[in-house]
């Protein structure tokens, strides 16, 4: 089964965690803009999804601990499985 933004990635979002990344303008709750194929942040395709992935295994967030291996492992292949909604 291919991996989904919905079913696989946002789950993990806590509501202070959305409610935290808004006021930055990350839109955590939102698979459409988390899907964008467009660049930017110095990414060439997906920003949104890529720079939020970067801070993540950075452990830049979420704010109270870093997500355990297997979180970021089931982010990362979600990102090479093509961004699925």
């Amino acid at each position: 089964m291919t991996s989904s933004y919905a079913r696989d990635i946002k789950p993990k979002f806590r509501p202070g965690d959305v409610t935290c990344m808004a006021r930055a303008h990350v839109k955590l709750a939102d698979a459409t803009w988390m899907c964008d194929p467009a660049s930017g942040s110095g990414h060439a395709d997906h920003a949104n999804a890529r720079r939020v992935y970067a801070a993540l295994s950075a452990k830049k967030m979420p704010p109270d601990g870093a997500w355990p291996q297997d979180w970021l492992d089931t982010y990362r292949n979600w990102m090479d499985a093509g961004f699925q909604p």
